[in-house]
């Protein structure tokens, strides 16, 4: 066997042949061979504009619902209170007037639990 010297490189002979400057044009002639296809780009919020909005017109309705309905309440409450308040410091309305604003079922109403009030005011002085 020959013996293996470090400092001599020895040339090997590969076994391909290929002519010279063949790798100075290759990256251009593989570029040429390759097809001419464009990507078609496309925005994401094109895309999904229609989910987009959807999710924004949700959010808005999930954030102003809470603040309705706090403000329809505090209405109620406080125009119940104001009424009760200028009924009961008038003391120029008769009850004649007062009856003529209410409606038929308010009206009916305050029979229902008069009626009601009655019985049991009877109930109790006969067990007494």
């Amino acid at each position: 066997m020959k013996d293996f010297k470090l400092d001599t490189p020895e040339k090997i002979n590969t076994g391909f042949i290929f002519p010279e400057n063949y790798f100075d044009n290759f990256s251009n002639r593989v570029f040429k061979q390759l097809p001419n296809k464009e990507t078609k780009l496309f925005s994401f919020y094109s895309r999904n504009k229609k989910w987009i909005y959807s999710a924004a017109a949700l959010l808005v309705l999930a954030l102003s619902l809470p603040l309705v309905y706090k403000m329809e309440n505090s209405e109620e409450h406080l125009n119940a209170v104001d009424v009760e308040n200028y009924l009961t410091l008038q003391s120029t309305i008769s009850e004649d007037e007062i009856i003529n604003l209410l409606e038929q079922e308010d009206i009916d109403q305050l029979r229902v639990n008069a009626l009601h009030t009655n019985i049991k005011q009877n109930q109790i002085i006969n067990l007494n």
